[in-house]
């Protein structure tokens, strides 16, 4: 069961159980609520405070429990944040926005909320269509956005945003299963240092069916990202791919 946070207030404070944990111990799932009333978005977190935070995007239609087999296997490396996003789940909805402004729109209100609780640069992941949203994210704060990771981005939804994403400086990882959308691998290798790297057999949902793997690719990107203080010379894509078993690793 997943203990409720002890406030549904905003608040910039860790949440309780995170300051002192046994690193042999799976890392516990809280909720917590964050923003105005009227205005508040909910969301899972886990992992120590202090670790380096990354926030967790699903997809339309979905909820914030789409990453909680991710956020369940219980790691003390980073801090995961899983919001609903507005309108979905338990998270209050966004009132009069224009369809062609939403992702925008959601993207400032997620980040406002998130804000509250955490000050520092944060790594990107969103799943499917949440491509909109992760790179308005990155857009509004390029400066501190760490790095962006796609997993099963839609072709349809990320044609334009990856556009857009050319204009952030921040390294960006995609990755796929072997069922990916047809046009997928062309349009992300039109960015400028594009990379495929490889993940093991995934189908076309790999947060649900793989979500070790995911975790390792989250993993695998804070670590590349540290590795590398200035990143002026790391603009590159690569894109995860199950197509083959060769080498999966982050690190080459």
């Amino acid at each position: 069961m997943i203990p409720p946070a002890a406030s549904d207030r905003a608040t910039a404070e860790s949440t309780p159980g995170q300051e002192q944990h046994d690193a042999w111990a799976a890392a516990p799932v809280f909720r917590r609520y964050v923003g105005d009333a009227g205005a508040q978005v909910h969301l899972y977190e886990c992992g120590s405070s202090e670790a380096t935070p990354v926030v967790l995007l699903h997809r339309s239609g979905a909820s914030a429990e789409t990453w909680l087999a991710v956020g369940q296997l219980g790691s003390w490396d980073v801090r995961l944040l899983a919001p609903d996003l507005p309108g979905c789940g338990q998270s209050d909805a966004l009132a009069d926005v224009p369809a062609d402004d939403e992702p925008g729109a959601v993207a400032a209100h997620l980040l406002g909320a998130l804000r509250r609780t955490e000050h520092r640069p944060l790594l990107l992941v969103a799943e499917m269509d949440a491509i909109c949203v992760a790179v308005e994210m990155a857009r509004a704060e390029p400066a501190s956005t760490t790095g962006v990771v796609l997993v099963a981005p839609s072709v349809t939804a990320g044609h334009a945003a990856l556009e857009q994403l050319r204009l952030v400086d921040v390294p960006v990882w995609v990755a796929v299963g072997r069922e990916a959308e047809p046009g997928l691998r062309s349009t992300t290798t039109e960015v400028p240092g594009a990379r495929w790297l490889l993940l093991p057999g995934v189908g076309s949902d790999p947060v649900s069916e793989s979500p070790d793997l995911v975790l390792d690719l989250v993993h695998g990107a804070v670590a590349e990202v540290a590795r590398s203080a200035d990143q002026s010379d790391r603009r590159y894509m690569t894109c995860v791919s199950s197509a083959a078993c060769e080498n999966p690793s982050l690190s080459r």
